[in-house]
């Protein structure tokens, strides 16, 4: 009885206060500890929002109340800013499920790098059907003819759960309208180029092309796939990569196959002396990284824009360079079909790398390859115009190799290199969380169902691989979003350790694979960083004050993909020139 006089209280005070403030009268509005001071036996929990126009009714768990010990509810963290909410769904109708979701979209969109709900129902309800109808009220809280910068990922926990992450992702380029039109232009008028595929990979980021030139949108698709078939490593990869950042996965199988054929058998390695030194493939597979990489985020662009800054600052029209660290050689093959005159001495130390690299470049008399250490490389003083390197700076003992390319260089040479980085840090803590938030962006993309069709040509083990990867991904990428870095990097080297036991080999059952082979990649990458060895990557700053520690000044900086953050100082690939002063 005194617990259904409390309710009526309860209730008859939240109606007054809704009809008060809803007339527009400006209220002071109760603490929660006021409303939620009665019996710990009713059911109904009253929180009053003080920055919000509504009153929160939120079902507490009648076998868990939030009580101090006193029979008095204890003050209770409002939803509005807990990382995870439950909603119980048993009571709501299909609107207010997609009112909740819609909210949530709504503040990710606005900056909230991410949410996760989880739904659960006090009526017997199957986790399945649960499930069914969010993803029915998801589906209509998505349906707008406006893109959401938002991307739902399902993750099944204890109950089945909604993560919906940022897809905004910020660069140094200046997109523009205008920029857009020109890019569809030129793909609709003249010869493709890499510029083109360059300048519309960028105007599209953060932009849907259906909605924004939806006249255009097929036309413009069709051509991109076109292009993907292409014989041109460069241009297929980045045409493939559009697409698959538009919804359409793509491969760029022309390209793929060809640097399968190129390879050979040349990589066994039998009775091969190998180094002592930890390099790249004590814990990176490079069989893996020479057929998957392609797919990575931006492979391309960073080779697009480093060549343009080499255009900018070297003259000589035969010029001479050093590439430090080409791994298996694919930059570097994309690299020379923009700039073909180049004379170039690779430097690789890795024993597998060195063998594709060998192989990707036979018979090409301007390609000259060199198994060493580039610290151990005599240097050749007035020799080279350049020294680049791709993807490789963090694999180095860093101030060594700024400070043996500063030896290598003229006064006035230059040195490029394009690279992935992270945020910027201080602690090792920093570090992780950063190294976490940044090579999963890279990956939570390319989580998407698979490809449906008639037939799924995949084995058991490689749909528990996918399945694997697309429930756990999103959930790191959450857990190092909302800073929770020790249960973010467990999960990561646990999906790693299960990743492994497949022992899959390069061959899969459909090409489509790649896109969750290139995860297992970025994951071996960042467990790597996470343990500090052979990955080693620190955020462009402090990188520019180390370069200028050994002589050489930055004159050029580009991020060309972001994935943390606003600014070019935040994580993302990089691309930088320096000049030794």
């Amino acid at each position: 009885m005194q617990s259904r006089e409390l309710r009526c209280g309860v209730m008859s005070k939240v109606t007054e206060i809704t009809k008060r403030r809803a007339e527009g009268e400006r209220l002071q509005v109760p603490s929660t500890r006021r409303f939620a001071r009665y019996h710990s036996s009713l059911q109904v929990h009253i929180a009053c929002l003080q920055s919000g126009s509504f009153l929160s009714l939120i079902e507490m768990d009648p076998g868990h109340p939030p009580t101090n010990g006193n029979g008095c509810f204890q003050d209770a963290s409002v939803s509005s800013y807990q990382a995870e909410r439950t909603i119980n769904i048993s009571a709501l109708s299909h609107e207010a499920i997609c009112d909740r979701i819609r909210q949530s979209l709504v503040e990710v969109s606005n900056g909230l790098v991410a949410d996760k709900i989880h739904f659960t129902s006090t009526c017997g309800q199957h986790v399945s059907a649960v499930r069914s109808r969010v993803e029915d009220a998801l589906i209509d809280a998505l349906a707008s003819p406006y893109r959401w910068a938002v991307r739902p990922y399902w993750v099944q926990d204890h109950e089945p759960g909604l993560i919906l992450l940022s897809t905004r992702q910020y660069n140094t380029y200046e997109s523009s309208f205008n920029g857009l039109l020109r890019a569809v232009s030129d793909m609709e008028n003249l010869v493709p180029t890499a510029d083109t595929l360059y300048r519309l990979a960028n105007e599209l980021d953060n932009r849907s092309l259906r909605s924004i030139l939806p006249e255009k949108a097929r036309i413009l698709e069709k051509k991109l796939m076109s292009i993907s078939h292409n014989n041109s490593l460069l241009l297929a990869t980045l045409a493939a990569e559009i697409l698959t950042y538009q919804g359409i996965p793509t491969l760029p199988m022309k390209a793929i196959m060809q640097l399968q054929q190129r390879a050979g058998s040349s990589v066994d390695l039998n009775g091969y002396p190998r180094h002592a030194a930890a390099t790249f493939e004590k814990r990176i597979k490079v069989d893996d990284y020479n057929f998957f990489e392609l797919v990575h985020p931006a492979y391309f662009r960073q080779t697009v824009a480093l060549a343009q800054l080499v255009t900018k600052f070297i003259k000589n029209p035969c010029p001479r360079a050093v590439d430090v660290g080409p791994g298996p050689g694919t930059n570097l093959l994309a690299f020379l079909e923009l700039l073909p005159q180049t004379k170039v001495l690779a430097v690789e130390p890795s024993d597998i790398a060195f063998q594709y690299l060998i192989d990707h470049f036979k018979g090409q008399s301007n390609i000259t390859c060199v198994q060493k250490d580039f610290l151990c490389v005599p240097v050749e003083l007035d020799e080279v115009d350049y020294i680049m390197s791709t993807g490789s700076s963090h694999h180095f003992y860093t101030d060594g190799f700024l400070q043996r390319s500063a030896q290598w260089l003229r006064r006035g040479g230059y040195w490029f290199i394009a690279d992935e980085m992270i945020s910027p840090f201080e602690t090792r803590r920093e570090r992780h969380l950063n190294l976490l938030r940044h090579h999963l962006a890279y990956m939570v993309p390319l989580c998407f169902p698979w490809p449906a069709g008639e037939v799924d040509p995949r084995t058991r083990a490689e749909r528990e691989f996918v399945d694997d990867f697309n429930n756990t991904v999103p959930l790191a990428k959450f857990l190092a979003d909302t800073g929770r870095v020790d249960a973010a990097e467990s999960l990561c080297r646990e999906l790693l350790s299960r990743a492994e036991r497949h022992g899959f080999t390069t061959k899969v059952s459909d090409p489509h694979l790649a896109f969750w082979r290139l995860q297992w990649l970025e994951l071996q990458a960042l467990v790597a960083g996470l343990d500090y060895e052979v990955e080693q990557k620190t955020y462009p700053r402090h990188f520019i004050k180390m370069a200028e520690g050994a002589g050489l000044k930055c004159v050029a900086h580009q991020r060309v993909y972001g994935t943390v953050g606003l600014t070019d100082d935040c994580a993302g690939t990089h691309v930088m020139a320096f000049q030794k002063a």
